[in-house]
């Protein structure tokens, strides 16, 4: 079977010049939910018809798949349909149609359309035309009504809103924009059928009604979950949509042991990856190709971006992790900045409002108050205070830090890169380092204090 994703909607109602398609739900953009739906699905042989846009849409998704443009902007379905015609009209098979802005859909969904068809053709020796996903809703308005043989799954006919009859509008299953149609057929009916006499556009529901009246037998086929059908075409339903999806994120994670406090606050994206009993405290934010071993807990407001936790870490509040691994046992934050390609080692700590840039940290290594160390190589066991700043960039490049293990860094340091201080070395408070330090030796750099009496009170007075 292939498939044809329908992606050229210019999406006036976004009030956007970017393609619908491409506006993004939870990181990816929303036409990458359809397309891994289908794929899913057990249909790898895929066609994307492009419109407004279509070469941002090709740029964004590649050549993985073919694309066809839909000429006229306002041809309708069926006429998009028609722009891919050489992708599918030699097979004797299945064509699955699909919109671009059906986010919701599942691939179980998909692959049970498909048994649909086999069974009904095993069990009641019927070669069904084709097969629509329907609906009920509660309030079906703006939807197409489906109109069926009474007593059975037989579609006679798909009703738009706007030409219902009132008792039609009553009807609460509703079309939800999802076909398979038997590709000889439905060649026929595109051929045949007439342009809308309000609209001037081809509409594949008139694809359906053709097949009826030819005497070819469609089927609905209900969706398991009610918002499968909900379509995007209002940056309203966009984020309705978002919200859906990421509760069934949440939803699938926790069926597999992982703890969410206050479920509504938290995000996660697609990619994100989560062990048994993480725990993800209110207002988190996991992104990207995070991953989260067993045992790793991230608290209130923190963001982890790209990421590799293992076990047992800790994610003290505010904290942002970005394109980094933290080892085992580790513990960052509060209020801490690991930036990319930093690596935190085991059992170490960065604390509050300590900033990491490009650096790796050996076991046991503390930073726990108010440092920036970027560009740096820190060695087991290190300790460094608070204030300590790595300087490493000279204003036309950036210089690295090596620090070796065992080392003691004092409050409000300053090394200034390129610099190696060796293992057990010792940087008193306050130094302005600009030399290597050898291993095991103290390295003090300050000026004489002068202490003159009775001169505080003075200054002091108004």
């Amino acid at each position: 079977m292939k498939a044809v994703v329908l992606a050229a909607g210019k999406g006036t109602r976004f009030k956007s010049d970017k393609p619908k398609v491409l506006h993004e739900i939870l990181g990816k953009p929303m036409l990458w939910y359809v397309l891994n739906t289908v794929r899913q699905g057990g249909i790898e042989d895929i066609a994307v018809v492009v419109g407004h846009g279509a070469e941002e849409v090709k740029k964004t998704f590649g050549d993985e798949f073919a694309y066809f443009v839909q000429e006229n902007p306002k041809g309708g379905t069926a006429d998009a349909v028609l722009a891919s015609v050489d992708f599918w009209r030699n097979a004797e098979d299945y064509l699955l149609i699909i919109n671009g802005d059906s986010p919701l859909v599942t691939s179980d969904t998909i692959k049970n359309m498909q048994r649909f068809l086999t069974l009904v053709e095993e069990y009641e020796k019927v070669e069904l035309a084709g097969v629509v996903l329907t609906s009920v809703l509660q309030d079906p308005t703006g939807y197409g009504r489906i109109v069926k043989e009474e007593g059975t799954d037989r579609i006679l006919r798909i009703v738009e809103e706007k030409d219902a009859t009132p008792q039609e509008r009553n009807i609460r299953e509703v079309n939800g924009g999802v076909y398979i149609f038997y590709i000889p057929y439905l060649l026929e009916a595109l051929f045949k059928i007439k342009p809308s006499e309000a609209t001037g556009e081809l509409y594949l529901t008139d694809v359906v009604d053709y097949m009826v009246s030819k005497g070819y037998e469609i089927r609905s086929f209900m969706a398991s979950d009610p918002t499968e059908v909900l379509g995007v075409n209002t940056r309203w339903e966009l984020s309705f949509a978002e919200n859906i999806l990421r509760l069934k994120l949440i939803k699938y994670w926790a069926q597999r042991g992982v703890t969410f406090h206050i479920p509504e606050t938290v995000w996660i994206e697609p990619d994100v990856s989560l062990s048994k009993n993480v725990e993800v405290y209110p207002n988190v934010f996991l992104k990207g190709r995070t991953r989260l071993s067993e045992g790793v807990v991230v608290k209130t407001g923190a963001v982890v971006r790209d990421s590799e936790l293992s076990e047992n870490v800790v994610v003290e509040p505010y904290s942002v992790i970005e394109k980094s691994k933290v080892e085992r046992g580790a513990k960052v934050g509060p209020y801490a900045h690991i930036r990319e390609r930093t690596r935190v080692g085991e059992k170490s700590e960065v604390g509050n409002f300590v900033e990491v840039k490009r650096s790796t940290f050996g076991k046991r290594v503390k930073a726990k108050h108010l440092a920036y160390i970027g560009d740096a190589e820190v060695g087991d066991g290190t300790n460094v205070g608070a204030g300590v700043v790595t300087a490493n960039y000279d204003g036309r490049k950036k210089h690295r830090t090596e620090i070796g293990k065992n080392v003691f860094v004092g409050s409000n340091s300053l090394l200034v890169a390129p610099i190696k201080l060796g293992d057990f070395a010792y940087v008193a408070g306050g130094s302005v380092v600009t030399k290597d330090v050898p291993e095991e030796a103290l390295a003090v750099e300050r000026a004489e204090l002068r202490i003159l009496k009775g001169r505080g009170k003075k200054l002091l007075k108004p």
